[in-house]
């Protein structure tokens, strides 16, 4: 087995240093691409997986091991699915805009002394409220980003409802 190893290891150096220089060639089979990857498999004789062994001489009565057998197999290039396409920034770079223009009008609003903040847990400066509306954006868009990323069609909810709130605010920053 060792000396079959040997044989096995020392073709496939030869052959991969001779597939560096043989990826520019046509592919001999002409129903196969230049980018197809071949897979092989190696059948071992049930004998020398019952030993453990492999000896160049077997024993008397013993069944001599059939050849190694290759077996390509054509695999095809899986298509990756990205999820950040122009939907998902298009819907959470509007919940980003939105957060960033409510914290603006309301910081407009607290400064001419006719409205104050709606929201309890909100800090009342600019830097707290632009800090927490972006910690509030950004698990917005991990989440549709892992929603989107898995196939799920709800994954505009997390961006909309965010945008949609954020605008009340604006709206009412507007008003005063």
């Amino acid at each position: 087995m060792k000396a079959i190893c040997s044989t096995i290891l020392g073709l496939t150096m030869v052959t991969g240093a001779w597939s560096c220089s043989a990826q520019e060639l046509e592919a001999p089979i002409p129903h196969l691409d230049k980018d197809v990857q071949l897979g092989a498999t190696v059948a071992v004789p049930h004998n020398e997986i019952l030993n453990g062994t492999a000896s160049s001489s077997l024993p008397i009565g013993a069944l001599a091991p059939s050849p190694i057998a290759l077996t390509f197999v054509r695999t095809f290039p899986v298509k990756v699915n990205h999820p950040l396409d122009s939907k998902y920034f298009l819907l959470n770079g509007l919940h980003l805009g939105m957060a960033v223009f409510d914290v603006e009008m309301t910081q407009h609003c607290i400064a001419t002394h006719q409205c104050r903040e709606g929201n309890p847990l909100m800090p009342s400066s600019q830097a707290g409220e632009l800090g927490v509306s972006f910690a509030l954006v950004g698990y917005g868009s991990y989440i549709s980003y892992r929603l989107k990323r898995h196939g799920t069609h709800t994954w505009w909810i997390a961006p909309v409802a965010g945008a949609s709130a954020h605008a009340v605010g604006a709206a009412t920053g507007l008003e005063h």
